[in-house]
């Protein structure tokens, strides 16, 4: 890694451990099946009646148990769906870190997550707000929709006394939870910090409103092709939903403690737009030096990175500006590293996109094999990138890069390296 000479003592931070909820399965290795098999597994929306609604399609989680024991029933009460994602998530992460009590100081021990609105209950807020409904005992429940809820949760569950932040910057909230993340232990603020990202936005408050700024899919006769990144016919993104919670860890700490190792994060990358709130800059300027700084913190070659999953929308602006940024960054033709967009077949989980996309690049790094680019039926000549193919293709990888671009203008981008 480059010399720093502010903070010289810049520590290695590795995975140990993921856990993940998506329209594809309610565990990693079910979310990772349902990638390398190109599912798409879209459909009409049924947690809320959408048939007045322009978009009547979504990605949603099926046959979710969250298991007992977990948290207790006062808990519970407090969480709403997305957050009951994200707990499923973390106790999974945690199982496969395999982090003991007595393994780490609890003062060293985090919380960093990316949250989105999770959901406005509107039906529920409507209710409470009737005449003689103020004094109400349910009322206090307004709580399930405070975005720092989960991770008040998380770190009881975990017994993390190091640190609980929520951050909240739109698509690029986990993406920007998992930089901030690695940023903690780099820079020696604490050993583990357990991070991700929840969100469940298919409810009408949600969707109608997307579908008001023109970003949504309309093609509701067609929902497992609607979401179609870098194809020339695409015409807006299509609503997931779910979590995806990872443990990073002090190199050091897990080498001592025998953890399995995933991957290594090695650069990371944020920066900000200032141009519309809704619009990328024409030229890519934000997720271009997100990508030049995160290769540069890391001390990565471009050339190096095989693999890209993009934020890839699937929607015209999105893809168009992202393609060209990645081509300022990588360049084009037979060096280029391969892009592809697995939002096709998680849906835009919105804040926990970066999460799993990121999870998504570690495994493609793990098991050295390419995700498939599905819903592709003719490239966009404006998006000049090297796409995947459309069946998962075994390859060698040493880096992969994720990027994540929020509503605001936010823009992260996270390098992983392979663990041998």
């Amino acid at each position: 890694m480059p010399h720093d000479p502010l903070r010289p003592n810049k520590r290695r931070v590795v995975v140990t451990g993921i856990g993940a909820v998506s329209a594809l399965g309610s565990n990693l290795n079910d979310t990772w099946n349902g990638i390398l098999e190109g599912r798409s597994p879209a459909a009409a929306v049924t947690h809320f009646d959408a048939s007045q609604a322009p978009c009547k399609i979504a990605y949603e989680v099926t046959d979710f148990v969250l298991p007992a024991g977990l948290i207790s029933d006062r808990e519970r009460r407090f969480l709403n769906t997305a957050m009951g994602y994200g707990v499923k998530a973390v106790a999974e992460a945690m199982e496969q870190a395999a982090l003991l009590p007595g393994q780490v100081d609890p003062e060293r021990l985090a919380v960093c997550l990316g949250m989105g609105l999770c959901g406005a209950d509107v039906d529920w807020c409507e209710r409470i707000f009737l005449p003689k409904k103020y004094t109400d005992p349910s009322l206090d429940e307004h709580i399930r929709f405070n975005p720092e809820q989960l991770a008040s949760v998380v770190a009881r569950l975990v017994g993390a006394k190091g640190g609980n932040t929520t951050i909240h910057t739109a698509c690029a909230s986990s993406g920007q939870a998992l930089g901030e993340a690695y940023e903690m232990i780099a820079y020696g603020e604490a050993d583990v910090v357990v991070t991700g990202g929840a969100d469940s936005m298919i409810n009408s408050f949600s969707m109608v409103g997307f579908d008001l700024l023109g970003a949504m899919s309309k093609r509701n006769d067609a929902p497992q092709q609607a979401s179609r990144p870098f194809d020339a016919g695409r015409d807006g993104f299509v609503m997931g939903e779910g979590a995806c919670m990872l443990v990073f860890e002090d190199y050091a700490l897990a080498q001592a403690r025998g953890a399995k190792i995933l991957a290594e994060i090695c650069g990371y990358g944020v920066t900000e737009s200032t141009y519309r709130i809704t619009d990328l800059h024409p030229e890519g300027r934000g997720p271009v030096e997100a990508m030049q700084m995160a290769l540069d913190d890391g001390g990565t070659a471009a050339a190096k990175v095989g693999y890209i999953n993009a934020h890839g929308t699937s929607t015209q602006i999105n893809d168009r500006v992202e393609a060209l940024s990645i081509a300022k960054v990588f360049g084009t033709g037979p060096v280029a590293p391969k892009v592809s967009s697995t939002k096709s077949m998680t849906g835009h989980m919105i804040a926990a996109a970066g999460a799993m996309e990121l999870a998504i690049c570690i495994n493609a790094l793990r098991f050295q094999v390419l995700p498939p680019s599905i819903n592709v039926f003719q490239q966009d000549p404006a998006c000049p990138v090297a796409l995947t193919n459309a069946v998962a293709t075994p390859t060698e990888l040493s880096f992969a890069l994720s990027n994540s671009i929020g509503f605001g203008g936010s823009n992260t981008a996270l390098v992983a390296r392979r663990w041998l």
